[in-house]
């Protein structure tokens, strides 16, 4: 397959992550980006460090979660934490996800803060799924592109 369609099948594919509702405009800003001949990568970086960290904050709330006392202050740390960088590569449905274990860590609500951490849990691992496809279609023009 050429690298135009390549490049190509990879918009399509973005494109149906953004009408699925699963990232938003500023994803698709990162995938303009790595048009850019000097920031090739910049997407797939992106996505493997939010994902790597979102793995890492979610042990640090499951740990959190599972002490006899809560520190909900540590908590509402952590998924803000989350939010943010859910906010910043606009994993959206993830940052939304996020909104409740914030609230619910703030009202001091354990059962409920395991509720929502459970759902940030399943909507990151449909986008991880995504993510991982893209990674792969990444690739496979990067090495295209270093074959010519």
């Amino acid at each position: 397959m050429s690298i135009h369609a390549l490049n190509f099948q990879t918009h399509n594919f973005i494109r149906s992550m953004w009408d699925d509702g699963l990232v938003n405009e500023q994803f698709v800003y990162l995938e303009t980006s790595r048009l850019h001949p000097l920031r090739r990568d910049a997407l797939l970086r992106a996505v493997t460090v939010y994902t790597l960290s979102s793995k890492s904050l979610f042990s640090a709330i499951t740990i959190q979660l599972e002490q006899q006392q809560v520190d909900f202050e540590r908590v509402s740390e952590l998924a803000r934490d989350l939010y943010a960088r859910s906010s910043s590569i606009g994993a959206e449905r993830v940052k939304h996800a996020c909104v409740e274990l914030i609230q619910a860590s703030e009202r001091k609500d354990k059962d409920y803060c395991s509720l929502a951490l459970y759902w940030i849990k399943h909507r990151f691992s449909c986008l991880r799924d995504k993510f991982e496809t893209l990674v792969k279609m990444e690739r496979s023009i990067l090495n295209l592109e270093n074959a010519q």
